[in-house]
């Protein structure tokens, strides 16, 4: 009995040493992986002198390579930057233009920031959900040369910076005291409101204004680790 009792306490001991420790206020994670991002576009038409009506316009769904930092400011509540590679964002033009398709590009960076409150399921399962804020910069944008031909001459496109907010949900199972797998959800509020300026043959430079609320869901599978 003395034997059992000893053998018994043995195993809880060690699984107590064992079992992967979840985070604590101090602890930071950093995270990395795969994410794909799917546009809710809503868009106004392309207006300005000589404008054809009819003309809107979509942001493409891709994927992207993801980054995270969090940092919990206690054992609960966490402070993360959410980022990643930014994405080359193909833009198609729908309704009466849908004819010529992917019509021109941009670089999207869009950071979140957001407090997260985490719960735990025994030793290996968190969830967790939160919001903050993002910040979107476009960059790199341009026209293809099928728009430029159909609008008659060289395009140069600007897109305002972007602030909107921003929601998360997800879990994590940790494989042991460093390594763990995260699935996350986030929905973004971002509006892309661009101009866009043809220098025209015999005119010259006629411009041209369009608002698409690009909205995405974005699905996360990643790897952490934490320190």
């Amino acid at each position: 009995m003395k034997n059992a009792t000893t053998l018994a306490c043995s195993t809880l001991a060690f699984g107590l040493v064992a079992a992967p420790a979840m985070a604590e206020k101090g602890t930071q994670i950093v995270k990395s992986g795969y994410a794909y991002t799917q546009y809710n576009n809503s868009s106004s038409e392309l207006s300005g002198p000589a404008t054809p009506g009819g003309i809107t316009a979509e942001a493409k769904d891709h994927g992207v390579l993801a980054l995270t930092y969090e940092y919990f400011v206690t054992d609960h509540w966490s402070l993360q930057l959410a980022g990643g590679l930014p994405p080359t964002v193909k833009l198609v033009a729908l309704g009466t233009a849908a004819q010529l398709g992917e019509v021109g590009e941009t670089t999207a960076v869009f950071p979140g920031f957001m407090a997260l409150y985490n719960h735990n399921f025994g030793n290996n399962f968190t969830v967790y959900g939160g919001g903050g804020f993002n910040y979107t910069l476009f960059t790199d944008s341009d026209t293809f040369a099928n728009y430029d031909e159909a609008f008659g001459g060289n395009s140069r496109v600007d897109i305002d910076d972007s602030f909107g907010g921003l929601l998360k949900v997800g879990a994590s199972y940790h494989l042991n005291d460093r390594w763990l797998l995260d699935v996350s959800y986030s929905r973004y509020w971002i509006t892309a409101d661009a101009t866009i300026t043809t220098d025209t043959a015999g005119v010259g430079d006629i411009a041209r204004t369009i608002e698409v609320d690009v909205d995405p869901n974005v699905y996360s599978v990643l790897i952490g680790f934490k320190f």
